[in-house]
């Protein structure tokens, strides 16, 4: 467990202290909760307050997006550009519990950035009108999003060298599942291609279902709760998930 909490530590200090990490992964998402409103001058004015927790709630899922995708990817990056790696790997650390550890470091940075777009949202006066079930069960959607998050970051930092290329191959990601996968547009909008994307993209689907459950098909306008798309959801994002954490135990942990 001290394994797990060191490097925990290491990320969120880091993460708090580095002012690209905390612009990218904190101001954007607010910088869109503030702005996006502004473009939407034809909707009628009783629509904008769900409108604008739909925004605020597809916000914190490309917060984490970035946190998990980006941010993870730019550390590992970072420490085996340093060497990190050849120095621990004689050490009693496991791979897992190490890699444990800076997923728990980017979860609790992206609690603290949640909370904060969140609060912006309602300052700015986002309405929610899901009921106690429906927010127990978005918090399990926002679980699954954070695990194929990171399971991704993980994967990127696993085979992109460099913590450039990772970090911003990362954002390039982010940026793509949040256009193709109806993040960035109304779903009757994309292509029919596309919402299929939408659909099976374990993010997307994620985010969607959120929206669904705490706003309601006026706002996601889809209902992404059937049962083939929550089996879908739910076995991607762990397979995205186990599928980095094998990937970060074999290729960032082998001798060089």
């Amino acid at each position: 467990m001290s394994q797990i909490t060191a490097v925990l530590e290491k990320i969120v200090k880091e993460s708090l202290r580095d002012r690209v990490i905390l612009f990218f992964t904190f101001a954007i998402p607010v910088f869109f909760v503030l702005i996006m409103p502004f473009m939407w001058g034809d909707a009628p004015q009783e629509l904008m307050p769900p409108l604008k927790g739909g925004l605020c709630l597809t916000m914190i899922t490309f917060m984490m997006m970035v946190a998990g995708q980006s941010n993870l990817a730019g550390f590992i990056a970072s420490d085996r550009e340093r060497g990190l790696y050849l120095r621990i790997i004689s050490m009693p650390v496991t791979p897992l519990k190490e890699a444990l550890g800076r997923i728990s470091g980017i979860v609790v940075f992206s609690l603290l950035g949640a909370g904060l777009v969140f609060i912006v949202g309602i300052l700015y006066g986002a309405e929610f009108t899901g009921g106690t079930t429906d927010v127990v069960e978005s918090l399990g959607f926002f679980v699954l999003i954070m695990v194929a998050s990171t399971g991704i970051g993980l994967i990127i930092a696993s085979v992109v060298k460099g913590e450039s290329a990772a970090t911003h191959t990362g954002i390039a990601l982010t940026l793509l599942t949040a256009f193709v996968g109806g993040m960035f547009a109304p779903y009757p909008m994309l292509p029919s291609f596309l919402q299929v994307v939408a659909r099976i993209h374990p993010v997307a689907s994620a985010n969607a279902s959120i929206v669904y459950l705490l706003q309601g098909e006026l706002v996601s306008y889809y209902n992404p709760l059937t049962q083939w798309q929550v089996i879908l959801t739910i076995m991607g994002s762990c397979a995205l998930f186990a599928a980095g954490v094998a990937m970060y135990s074999k290729l960032c942990w082998r001798r060089r």
